[in-house]
Order: structure tokens, then C-alpha cells, then sequence
């Protein structure tokens, strides 16, 4: 299974253990995967959508009992259709009419009106929202590995109730971003300290503890890089400096200069040509006396600087 799939699975085991949790639950599954209709005698119609997972069905039974209300005896069978044909629908009783129209799923005088998939506020405030945002993902979300990339995306089918679920996730402190792809309004979130902020609110622990992780992992390896590339990069500089010295060295051992330099030069001199590849505190640590790293460069820009005259008195004599 997938991570996205595993999370899944991990928040279809939380169920509202109150009235106040489920009524959202509720209201968050039916907007988003069932239609509704009117069945007569203040009954109404409940009918899954095409392609509504199993888990998520099942889910909508479990939550109504959390209200007191069964789905035992409601399975809908109509003169000319089979179970099977009518095995994903409904009809509920009255009192459910009435919860629909405490929810403002319905209208008042019970008619079905349209859906924009968005929630009447009552029930989004405080610890509801927490509800809404794990039911939400639910039903329309996608979260990519966290190994790979930080992205949790939503995917509603209305401009309105896109926005809505922005600004929920904005008022519990998590930055979403709105883009359209295809028929959907595509609510996005990819900062990988909201997309932790947002699995707490959804109480995901185990997914939450496998996004840290990754985090961690990321982070390591990151400064990890950083350090080699560091490293590699002053390896480089000593190797091109190294260079440029010992060149400096051998033209001014080849004119006669060096032996006539002071002792502390000439060691300085032998030292970088014994140990090509050292570092300026290497070399200082080889100097008897040690010298620091400062004074082992002193020593070496002394040298850089007679190995440029000899280098132009040479071009002088050359020319004339």
C-alpha cells in the first residue's frame, strides 16, 4: 500500500466518540460522496457516488449509530431493481431528515438543494475542525511519501468549498495554496512543518512519527552534503594554491634566490614542496618550532611575493 493509502487506513480507525465530532464527520461524508434525495413520507434517499470506497461506506453506517441512528433496516430496494443494483442506497428515517436539516444539508422544508461541497460554520469551529480536515482527507485527499517529496493535496470539486477548506486549514495555522487542475479545485499544502502541523490536528500519530523521520533523514543528509562539498571545495583551494607555491618555489630555487633566504622561508619552502598536498596547518605543525596557520601563510605570501619579482626581473633581462 501506499503512504498515502497507509494514512488512510490509519484515520478510518479514529471514529467521533461524541454527537458534536460526528454531526461534522457526517456532513463532511455526505457532501462528498453521496447524492441525496427525497423518498417520500419525510424520508430521504442516500446514494453512495460511482467509485466511493468501501471503507468510506462503511465509515458512514459506523458514524450514525454514534447518533442513534440505524442503517440495519434502511437498505433500499425498489419494484424492478435487485439488491445488488441497489445495494449502495438508503433510505433513512425521519429523525435523519431532521439531522440533515440541523446540518443545513437540507433545506429547511426538507427539499434537497444544490451542493457546493461546503459546510454550514457551526460546524467547523474549534475541535470540529479537526474532524472536518481528517474526514476531508478522507474522502478527497493525497499525500505523497515523505521520502520523496512533502506534498498533501485535496481534491474539491468546487471553487467554494476549496476555499472553505483553505481557510480552515489557515485559521489552525497551515499555509494552502489553490490550483485548477481538470474539473477539480485542487488544494495543496507543501511545506513539510504544515504538512506536520496538519497530520497532528488529524491525530495520524504513526504518520505523522514516519514524516519526522524522513524529516530527520532529509535534513542529515543535507548537512551531510553541504559539509562534503565544503570540504571539496577547500580541497580544491589547497590543491590550486599548493600548485601555484611550488611554482613559485622551483623558479626561485632555479635563479639562485632560495639559499639565500632566511631559515624560517627556506623550511617554509621545503616543507610545501616535501608535502604538496597539505593544508597551511598541516604545515604549520611540521615547522620546528610549529608555527600557527597565519604564520605558515605569512611565510608562504613572503615567498609568493619574491617569486613575482625574480619572475619580472627575469622578463626585464629577457627584453634587453
Amino acid at each position: 500500500m501506499s503512504f498515502s493509502g497507509d494514512l488512510k487506513a490509519e484515520l478510518e480507525r479514529i471514529l467521533p466518540s461524541g454527537r458534536t465530532a460526528a454531526e461534522t464527520a457526517l456532513a463532511v461524508l455526505l457532501t462528498n460522496t453521496a447524492g441525496l434525495s427525497d423518498a417520500g413520507s419525510g424520508s430521504v434517499r442516500v446514494c453512495f457516488l460511482p467509485g466511493i470506497r468501501a471503507a468510506l461506506k462503511k465509515r458512514f453506517t459506523l458514524i450514525l449509530k454514534t447518533v442513534n441512528i440505524s442503517t440495519d433496516c434502511c437498505l433500499a430496494r425498489e419494484n424492478g431493481k435487485t439488491e445488488e443494483e441497489d445495494a449502495d442506497g438508503f433510505v433513512m428515517p425521519p429523525r435523519f431528515t431532521d439531522l440533515l436539516r440541523d446540518l443545513r444539508i437540507i433545506r429547511e422544508d426538507g427539499t434537497v438543494g444544490e451542493n457546493d461541497g461546503t459546510l454550514y460554520r457551526a460546524l467547523l469551529d474549534g475541535r470540529r475542525s479537526r474532524w472536518y480536515l481528517r474526514e476531508m482527507f478522507l474522502c478527497t485527499g493525497f499525500m505523497n511519501d515523505p521520502k520523496q517529496r512533502y506534498h498533501v493535496e485535496f481534491r474539491c470539486f468546487s471553487e467554494p468549498q476549496a476555499g472553505q477548506l483553505r481557510d480552515v486549514l489557515a485559521e489552525n495555522g497551515i499555509r494552502a495554496g489553490i490550483t485548477r487542475r481538470k474539473k477539480y479545485y485542487v488544494v495543496y499544502v507543501k511545506d513539510s512543518e504544515d504538512i506536520v502541523l496538519l497530520l497532528h490536528l488529524m491525530e495520524a500519530s504513526v504518520s505523522l512519527m514516519a514524516t519526522e523521520n524522513a524529516r530527520i533523514y532529509k535534513e542529515v543528509r543535507n548537512t551531510v552534503n553541504r559539509r562534503v562539498n565544503c570540504e571539496t571545495a577547500n580541497i580544491g583551494k589547497t590543491i590550486e594554491s599548493a600548485a601555484r607555491q611550488m611554482e613559485e618555489i622551483r623558479l626561485l630555487r632555479e635563479s639562485g634566490i632560495l639559499q639565500t633566504l632566511p631559515p624560517q622561508l627556506r623550511e617554509a619552502a621545503n616543507l610545501r614542496e616535501n608535502n604538496p598536498g597539505a593544508s597551511l596547518t598541516e604545515l604549520g605543525a611540521l615547522a620546528v618550532p610549529p608555527v600557527s596557520r597565519s604564520g605558515m601563510n605569512h611565510r608562504l605570501r613572503k615567498i609568493a611575493v619574491l617569486a613575482r619579482k625574480a619572475r619580472e626581473d627575469i622578463s626585464v633581462t629577457s627584453q634587453s
